[in-house]
């Protein structure tokens, strides 16, 4: 029983090392920590079948084997979920983003009303040296200063 603790106590020391590691982000990713947990959880009941059988080390061993890529598995598809809900929640912002930017306006009484006539102004003065034509509240040109007569 007491090489199934010293087995253990390895095991774990193992796992509080590798807990170290960490990504760029400064923090381990599912995958890694569902390792980290599978392994440590296999490892105990591995230590604890393999003592019973007579074997500690060895369930310790496939245990914690077992475990870590249980763990990984676990972790990696809990990040490939995380992932699509972002993926998903991203869509559906942009959707409402631009559905309302884009979206038919209802139709009010305003928008129905008879647009205004646009009055058009008569060019009823010109410059005798350039021949453009004004409106008559112009009194000069007002690009070269020059004072404007009327059509004939």
């Amino acid at each position: 029983m007491n090489r199934s603790f010293k087995g253990l106590a390895v095991i774990l020391a193992g796992c509080v090392l590798l807990a170290g590691c960490a990504t760029e982000t400064g923090g381990l990713t599912e995958r890694e920590t569902g390792a980290l947990l599978g392994g440590g959880l296999g490892a105990g009941l591995g230590a604890i079948v393999g003592n019973q059988t007579g074997h500690a080390g060895a369930g310790t061993a496939i245990g914690a084997g077992a475990g870590a890529l249980t763990g990984a598995l676990i972790g990696e598809s809990q990040r490939r979920q995380k992932e699509q809900v972002k993926r998903e929640m991203r869509q559906e912002m942009m959707q409402q983003q631009y559905q309302t930017q884009y979206a038919p306006q209802p139709v009010t009484q305003q928008t129905i009303q008879q647009p205004v006539a646009q009055t058009q102004e008569l060019h009823t003065k010109y410059n005798p040296r350039t021949g453009q034509t004004f409106p008559d509240r112009y009194k000069y040109d007002p690009n070269t200063g020059e004072e404007l007569l009327y059509l004939r």
